[in-house]
């Protein structure tokens, strides 16, 4: 057998032609050519490795291969010829060409070493290389796409083509070395002998020779020399013997990695096919990892050839020609039933998906921005991945997703359109279905966790897809999707491990996307970013990009008028032919896009659907009237055409309707569809495909009526009049309800609907065949809308007691419906383009949160809600707890109350405080990630500072039982005192040592008071448990975070200090009104807070104080005597801290602070309460009364007061206290003697 061209390799009549010299081969590069001269050194290495190589084949050649002898004897000669009578020695040879020789077999296996082998295997196989040879071949499909031209180079890359052509003037001008011609006819020979050690000894010596670069130049005929070389070395491959099999993967790679030999467009196709051909049908390992890394190496090779500076066109298309052709090997089909692991054509289409990925992961910018492999992604690697990312399988479905994710890192910005659709159809719908495996969805939430690992990714999916008003909400989707896999109770795999499994993923994955949107938040914020959203070039933006890819779009539909995008015309592949999406050059603006107000937008049009389906009327005056629908019957039919989501039944409902704007809806509704060049059924089928005809006889007939005039309008001369149109669309309405329906037993025969329809056209009868083909048509294919073969199908993928055999054949079925309905999308698409935006502005983190907080919040609580705390590993808690903290952090920093609140509430219900349940290692982290959210965003915490202050107050009541510290009962309630607390010592109800001493600090008495906040249960069962979880917490949680929370408050910004001081009191109210059990830990925590925040500017002190004091007059006024001179004595001390704050003059501060004591006077009821307010005074008198200045006025208020108080000892303790201020301080009342004097 003998390979192509082998004819034209005999030996050569004339002389060999003039040696050429190096100036001479360095000329040829330029164009115009010169006559090779050989070079000695050149010329005497070949005969080296030629001879050597033929004195073996001679050696091993049987005698009955007399041409192969001959041909080796004939050159064998001519080489001793040349040599003076002797064959050359092997210390004259030269150096290899520049590229250097190729990596020997060791090399090649210790680089496959570290990849992937998965489809590596020992196992014998018959009939492998017919096998191998069919999936190679081309298969037979449907009309192809035009392949782009390559005439010429890409426009940023030699623009003239002078450098291209140079450069394959240079391979292709010049001469092989004098010899190499008739030197290769013996080597073919050998190669044609099958005789595995010929054939490994010639196929080496031609991969030196190639690696030397001798291989140049063209030979008879005008084919270039190294076409013939590669057809020769190519058509060995069915050669078992793995030696060969590896010579000959080492010869192509050599050939297509060399610097010197130009192997390109078909001859460079044949070589990539021989090695993934001897990757299939070898029987050994090591070839196949060797193969499999020779096809790496090449591949990269050629596509870097591509990203070089001056790439010339042919480059392009190698690239294109080896892209195309791996995406068509991985779209082969498996067949049925599915192969095993180690067959060939599974392993044929593993092997294309990993070359696929490794081209998509590694290529460059010309690969990602050029035009012509944008348009083959999406002709053939999208079709690809639809066709493969439903497969059951898991090693080709987690390629598939990886290529996809890839594709949407470096390509998002072309396939826009491409990505909606596998989205929402393929890997969504995956997660959906109750058919699919366990590992597909395994697999498909592992491919999630990927993407939303890249924040900015995350972002650029949200603004792209569910700010588009007309595409669906992908982020949206898959949060909700995901969450429900949390929440379900239904089994999702085959068993109950792999469920928990799932879950948790789908968790972990939840968690990944609050945390990308706090990393993106935050490095936003630290770039100093906000910009609006600009478009730049051709350039497909990086993830990290500020930017947004510009492309017309479609032209909005009606209720998003206002707010989409403009219209745009279809687009033109590389090859001229129909291929939209591509990406066009815009001019930069910084005109920002009002993301959040869009998303609004389609969430009111979301309602607007909802309230449709409902009630159409009121939802399209809902419509009208919140999202600007426009008030046109044209712009309402256009809507119940174009809209997802819609009701189909609700939409032939209104469409039915007797009132003149519904009829004339329905006029526009008719005449938008196009029924030209329709036979008469599918025109009935096109018009009952996107509504359910309603049930009332008037609204049909008005519809039929319609249809019929449109009809006939299109079609002129097909019926009479409208009126036959009318009757006959009746007739096979009639005749589908009673063909395909169940309850109708006796079936209307076709001689029957013959004679029916008799007489109806103008008097006359249709052609007998014309009715006798519609009733075959009807009969044997129900006019089915949309929505109900989706709803059969869904049934019959829900059917619960189908074995699971038959849920992969559901799976499969549902599958094919998907990939289907994702062709359809994709050439709807084809002609559409879109805007691609990619921002960095912070603001786009809001109405992200806000379109999933709840379904993050429903999945993370089910691992709060577990019965049993032990079923939760420690690690999936943490993780719970961060996305929490997480939530918090981004609706605390956007101003979202309901969602901070809502988490926050949720986060304190589960610390088990105060519910009566035993807390567990939940619940104390539950407590921790509360006291991180106080210390780290109490800025925003607002009103969840509520939650927060009350967990603190019921944790220092366990803290206090778990240490066996005193209760605050046993202080304020003389009965309780007697009890085992052991407060016996302690003062009674009024006592004066419950006044400090003038220096404002507090006695070790005292002191013991304001750490007893303990709460008595009534119940034992109450106390059990509160001393197990007091115990628990002792040992788990760190009191110093939580007095961190209350020193830290001096940190916190001005609204935030007083949103904190208004909740610590009202927590404290909560505490000092508990009957019979009061606490007074968060009252010592106010004055604490005061303290601390006392340095603050006047403006928001005085903020603080309007707070302050309103609780402490109330506070003072407490029936609880105890409380109440609790409150007043923790006024003083505030009081007295507060005067060493100099006043200056007409300033009032003094006089506000100390007016409480004045509202107290007036209010109190208790005598015990009056005198202790003016003891307070006087001890503050006598150590302030430098300090004071305005406050003259409230303390002289007070005195009056006292004066004017019906008890003697209060009025006489009041003007002693004046007497002894007036007689010691005259001097610094200053403008107060008036009010001295009146209160005296």
């Amino acid at each position: 057998r003998r390979c192509c061209g082998a004819d034209s390799l005999s030996t050569p009549a004339h002389p060999p032609p003039a040696p050429m010299t190096t100036e001479t081969r360095t000329a040829a590069a330029g164009p115009s050519r010169t006559a090779p001269v050989a070079d000695p050194l050149e010329q005497k290495t070949l005969h080296i490795f030629v001879s050597r190589a033929l004195q073996k084949i001679l050696r091993e050649a049987p005698k009955k291969y007399t041409e192969l002898r001959k041909a080796c004897i004939e050159v064998i000669e001519e080489l001793k010829a040349v040599g003076d009578g002797q064959l050359p020695a092997e210390a004259d040879l030269a150096a290899p060409s520049p590229t250097g020789p190729t990596p020997s077999a060791a090399q090649l296996q210790q680089a496959a070493a570290g990849a992937e082998a998965a489809a590596a295997v020992e196992a014998e196989e018959g009939g492998a290389g017919a096998e191998a040879a069919a999936i190679l071949s081309p298969a037979p499909s449907g009309r192809e796409p035009a392949t782009p031209s390559f005439s010429s180079p890409d426009h940023d890359a030699d623009p003239d083509g002078t450098a291209a052509a140079a450069a394959r003037m240079a391979l292709d001008d010049v001469a092989p070395v004098p010899g190499t011609d008739r030197y290769f006819v013996p080597l073919r020979l050998a190669c044609e002998s099958k005789l595995p050690r010929i054939m490994e000894v010639s196929l080496h010596c031609i991969q030196k020779i190639i690696a030397y670069g001798y291989v140049r130049g063209k030979v008879a005929g005008e084919k270039p020399f190294v076409d013939v070389v590669m057809e020769t070395i190519c058509s060995c491959k069915d050669e078992e013997d793995k030696e060969v099999q590896l010579q000959i993967v080492q010869a192509v790679n050599t050939a297509v990695t060399s610097a010197v030999t130009a192997v390109h467009d078909t001859t460079l196709l044949l070589a990539v096919k021989t090695c993934f051909y001897i990757y299939l049908v070898s029987k050994n390992g090591t070839i196949q990892k060797t193969a499999n890394a020779t096809l790496t190496q090449m591949l990269d090779v050629v596509f870097a050839r591509l990203e070089s500076p001056g790439a010339s066109s042919m480059a392009q298309k190698d690239a294109f020609l080896v892209f195309r052709s791996l995406c068509k090997l991985s779209m082969k089909p498996l067949p049925e039933p599915l192969p095993a692991d180690d067959s060939i054509e599974l392993r044929s289409k593993l092997l294309s998906l990993q070359l696929l990925y490794s081209i998509i992961a590694s290529s460059g910018e010309r690969f990602r921005g050029g035009e012509k492999f944008v348009w083959a992604i999406r002709q053939y690697l999208c079709l690809s991945l639809l066709k493969n990312g439903v497969s059951p399988i898991p090693a080709i479905l987690q390629l598939s997703l990886d290529i996809f994710v890839t594709l949407i890192k470096y390509f998002k910005a072309h396939l826009k359109s491409e990505i909606g659709v596998f989205f929402s159809n393929i890997l969504l719908r995956i997660l959906e279905s109750s058919n699919s495996s366990g590992p597909q969805k395994r697999l498909t939430i592992q491919a999630l966790r990927v993407l939303v690992a890249e924040p900015q990714l995350m972002v650029d999916l949200f603004l792209n897809y569910d700010c588009d008003l007309e595409g669906k909400g992908i982020f949206t989707s898959m949060c909700d999707g995901l969450s429900r896999l949390t929440l379900t109770l239904q089994a999702l795999s085959e068993t109950t491990e792999q469920d928990a499994q799932l879950k948790q993923l789908a968790l972990e994955t939840l968690v990944a996307i609050a945390d990308s949107m706090v990393a993106w938040e935050r490095d936003v914020k630290a770039e100093g970013a906000g910009a609006a959203v600009t478009p730049v070039g051709q350039r497909p933006p990086s993830i990290a990009d500020s930017s947004s890819v510009s492309m017309v779009g479609p032209e909005p539909s009606p209720v998003h008028r206002g707010g989409g995008e403009a219209a745009g015309e279809a687009g033109q592949s590389p090859g001229g032919g129909e291929a939209g999406g591509e990406v066009t050059a815009v001019v930069a603006s910084r005109e920002s896009v009002d993301f959040e107000a869009m998303f609004h937008r389609k969430h009111e049009v979301h309602e607007g659907v909802i309230k449709f389906n409902m009630k159409p009327k009121r939802g399209i005056r809902y419509l009208r009237e919140v999202c600007g629908l426009e008030d046109t019957p044209q712009a309402v039919a256009r809507f119940l055409r174009e809209t997802d989501g819609l009701d189909k039944r609700a939409v032939g409902d209104y469409l039915g309707e007797g009132e003149d704007f519904c009829k004339q809806v329905l006029y526009a509704y008719v005449d938008s569809i196009d029924f030209a060049n329709l036979t008469f059924d599918q025109a009935l089928r096109r018009f009952l495909t996107h509504f359910w005809l309603p049930g009332e006889a008037q609204k049909i007939d008005r519809m039929m009526e319609k249809f019929a005039e449109r009809y006939c309008s299109q079609n002129e001369g097909v019926f009479a009049n409208a009126d036959t149109a009318y009757v006959l669309a009746y007739s096979l309405i009639m005749l589908n309800t009673d063909a395909h329906s169940s309850q109708i037993k006796k079936k209307m025969t076709q001689q029957e609907f013959v004679n029916m329809n008799r007489g109806i056209n103008d008097s006359g009868d249709l052609p007998t065949p014309f009715l006798e083909s519609l009733y075959q048509a009807i009969t044997t294919n129900e006019i089915k809308i949309k929505e109900m073969m989706e709803h059969e199908r869904r049934a019959a993928a829900a059917s619960n007691d189908a074995a699971r055999t038959s849920r992969s054949k559901l799976f499969n079925l549902e599958s094919a419906i998907m990939v289907k309905e994702s062709q359809e999308l994709f050439k709807a698409k084809a002609r559409k383009r879109a805007v691609y935006h990619s921002s960095r502005n912070v603001e786009h983190a809001r109405p992200m949160f806000e379109a999933c907080w709840c379904a993050l919040l429903a999945s993370w609580s089910t691992i709060m809600e577990e019965r049993y705390d032990d079923a939760v590993p420690v690690e999936l808690v943490a993780l719970v707890m961060r996305g929490f903290a997480n939530a918090v952090h981004i609706a605390a920093e956007f101003g979202m109350a309901t969602e901070r609140d809502a988490f926050v509430t949720m986060l304190a219900k589960y610390t088990y405080l105060d519910s009566g349940k035993t807390m567990g290692g939940r619940n104390i982290e539950a407590f921790k990630t509360i006291l991180s959210l106080a210390l780290t965003d109490g800025d925003h915490l607002g009103g969840a500072w509520a939650q927060v202050l009350k967990c603190l107050s019921e944790f220092q009541r366990l803290h206090m039982i778990g240490t066996g510290a005193k209760t605050d009962a046993s202080i304020f309630f003389p009965a309780a005192r007697a009890g085992a607390n052991g407060a016996a010592g302690l003062p009674p109800p009024g006592a004066p040592g419950l006044v400090s001493p003038p220096s404002g600090r507090l006695t070790a008495r005292q002191q013991s008071i304001l750490i007893q906040p303990a709460r008595v249960r009534n119940s034992s069962k109450d106390a059990e448990v509160e001393a197990v979880n007091s115990a628990t917490m002792v040992d788990s949680v760190d009191v110093v975070a939580i007095d961190r929370i209350f020193s830290g408050s001096a940190q916190l910004n001005a609204d935030a200090i007083v949103e904190f001081v208004t909740h610590l009191c009202a927590v404290s109210r909560e505490e000092l009104d508990a009957a019979g059990d009061p606490q007074v830990y968060s009252l010592q925590k106010i004055v604490e807070v005061a303290y601390y925040n006392m340095s603050r500017v006047r403006l928001v002190w005085a903020r603080i104080w309007e707070v302050l004091s309103e609780f402490f007059a109330e506070v003072g006024q407490h029936p609880n005597l105890s409380i109440a001179m609790y409150a007043v004595d923790s006024l003083r001390q505030l009081a007295t801290k507060f005067l060493e704050r100099e006043e200056l003059l007409n300033y009032q501060f003094q006089r506000e602070f100390l007016k409480p004591f004045q509202d107290l006077m007036g209010a109190a009821k208790s005598v015990e309460v009056r005198d202790l307010i003016l003891v307070c005074l006087g001890h503050m008198v006598q150590s302030r009364a430098r300090s004071i200045r305005s406050g003259w006025s409230s303390l002289f208020g007070v005195l009056s007061l006292a004066a004017a108080d019906p008890l003697s000892s209060v009025a006489k303790a009041g003007f002693d206290l004046a007497r002894d201020t007036v007689r010691e301080h005259f001097a610094l009342i200053g403008d107060h003697h008036a009010e001295g004097v009146s209160c005296n």
